[in-house]
This record gives structure tokens, sequence and C-alpha cells, in this order.
């Protein structure tokens, strides 16, 4: 059966996206460090990694890119206890990855998706009050679910 053209695009357009973000990851890093492997090398594992992400997102649901990218600093933080990285790099990577795959896992659980959030995250009032309030809700919503 023919798909839509509507799927068509959406897909297409999510494509290039990441095309997209790949060649800008790939262009700061050669203007930040004038290699062009290592920017190479650092936009395809950007890519790969984005990559999986969606699959993982297509295939299980949505939130399933957080458990990955949870994953993926966990081994950030294992990579960086065997480099004996700064101690307080190592914790604030702990803190992340947990709260990336508690995130993940509890909106996976409760088939929660991005379009049916229980919480507006709407920074009512000044951004300098609003916003700090709007980013601790979202903070706090795997343990709210």
């Amino acid at each position: 059966m023919p798909e839509s053209l509507h799927t068509r695009i959406a897909r297409e357009t999510a494509v290039r996206q990441r095309l997209g973000s790949t060649v800008a990851v790939g262009a700061t890093l050669y203007v930040l460090d004038g290699s062009v492997r290592y920017a190479a090398v650092a936009a395809t594992l950007a890519f790969c990694v984005w990559l999986v992400a969606d699959v993982a997102q297509a295939a299980v649901g949505d939130y399933a890119d957080h458990v990955v990218f949870g994953l993926l600093v966990f081994g950030f933080v294992a990579y960086t206890v065997t480099a004996a990285g700064p101690t307080w790099v190592v914790v604030l990577g702990a803190l992340l990855g947990c709260w990336f795959l508690l995130d993940g896992i509890q909106h996976l659980r409760h088939g929660v998706t991005r379009n049916e959030v229980g919480v507006p995250y709407s920074h009512g009032g000044s951004p300098v009050t609003g916003l700090p309030k709007a980013l601790l809700v979202r903070l706090a919503e795997p343990f709210l679910l």
C-alpha cells in the first residue's frame, strides 16, 4: 500500500533535520578544534546516537529516547571514572543519567506521551520567576507520575 504524502514528507523532514544537526555538530567542532577527522567522527557518532534514539522511540514509544540518553550518560560517567576524572563530573553525570532514565521509564510505564503531558510547561510571570518554576515542574515530573 503506498504511503501518504504527509507521512513521507514528515519522515524526510525528520531525516533532513538530523542531517542538518549533524552538519552543525561537525562544523562547530571543526571551528573549535580545527581537526577535520575529529569533527567528522564526532558528527557521525552524534548522528548514530540520534538514529538509535529515534528507532527506540518508534519501536518502544515516546520518551524511549530519554532511556537511550540516560544510558549514554552512564557510559560517559563510567569512562570518566576509569579515566580518574573529577568527582563533580561523576556526581553530576550520575544524577543526570538517573533523571533521564527515571523520566523515560516513568513516561513509558504510565503511557504518557509528549502530546499529553500532564502539566503545561509555561512560565507564567516574568522570566526571572516563571522560568525556574517551569524548570522545577519539569524536573519533578517523573516523581509526580
